[in-house]
């Protein structure tokens, strides 16, 4: 008798330890009540899939096309505005140019662009009061072109910072809320593990 209940107590043993964590598991994805939270690292919203940016060709402020070529090769910041600029939007560019500096000699592998979305052509640039950051990247494009010429754009808002891959990958964003020390850390953890850019 003992050692039946010997060897039922052993295999009760046995199910618990096999099947317990199973059944878990199962209750953990079944269940939409439950308290826990996967925390990822990340402080940005990544973009699922990364969206590949296609050619493009835009009016840049230094005279000059902005290209689908000058995206790629470096990690990019753009931020994604109009043609005027309230202070979100230069809190945002304060933030980018803040977080390239705080990255030391990383920062040579990062470039900041201004994207503004225009409703006309013409002196969209006297707008612009850009004077502090004069070595970053501005590009213009009308708000009829846009969707065409950048489809992976469709379903993102205006005023957030984006960010690009070196292989011109649409792949995270960043809300106006978002803070330079969560931009900060997100980014060098890329460049850490980036071989490329």
């Amino acid at each position: 008798m003992k050692e039946q209940t010997k060897s039922r107590a052993y295999i009760i043993a046995l199910f618990v330890v096999f099947f317990a964590p199973l059944l878990f598991a199962m209750w953990m994805f079944n269940s939409s009540n439950h308290s826990f939270v996967i925390k990822t690292q990340n402080h940005g919203d990544l973009i699922q899939p990364p969206r590949p940016l296609g050619e493009f060709v835009l009016t840049s402020n230094k005279r000059s096309a902005w290209t689908h070529d000058q995206v790629k090769g470096k990690w990019t910041l753009l931020y994604l505005g109009n043609e005027t600029c309230d202070l979100y939007c230069e809190a945002s560019l304060f933030k980018m140019r803040q977080v390239r500096l705080s990255l030391g000699h990383d920062s040579r592998r990062i470039h900041r662009i201004y994207l503004a979305i225009t409703k006309h052509d013409d002196n969209v640039k006297k707008k612009l009061v850009f004077n502090k950051y004069a070595n970053m990247q501005i590009a213009f494009i009308n708000r009829s072109k846009f969707y065409s010429q950048l489809p992976q754009f469709k379903d993102q808002n205006e005023n957030k910072i984006y960010l690009i891959d070196p292989m011109g990958n649409l792949m995270m964003s960043y809300s106006k809320n978002a803070t330079s020390k969560g931009m900060k850390s997100d980014l060098k953890r890329l460049l850490k593990v980036s071989k490329i850019g």
